[in-house]
């Protein structure tokens, strides 16, 4: 899933925070899951862009950078993941 072989735009270095910014305020100690991800991603992309081709294109991005959800990870511990994967510091 995520493209470590560059950093993303910076539309999709946003979405990666924004959604880190989500994870890390909103329950951080519960589980986190691949249908979060997913759910996420849509939600941020069409608020973003509205119902719009560019919001399909930004989803997509957003889902490519993410990295995998690690096995028994909490949404704070990806949170950290995703600013890492926005070129941050995690």
């Amino acid at each position: 899933m995520a493209d470590a072989t560059r950093l993303p735009d910076a539309d999709t270095r946003v979405l990666l925070l924004a959604l880190a910014a989500r994870l890390s305020a909103e329950r951080p100690t519960e589980p986190m899951r691949r249908s979060v991800l997913d759910a996420l991603a849509l939600t941020f992309a069409v608020r973003r862009h509205g119902q719009t081709r560019r919001a399909d294109v930004a989803e997509a991005n957003l889902l490519n950078h993410a990295p995998d959800v690690p096995d028994g990870a909490s949404r704070g511990q990806y949170a950290r993941l995703l600013r890492l994967a926005a070129g941050g510091e995690g």
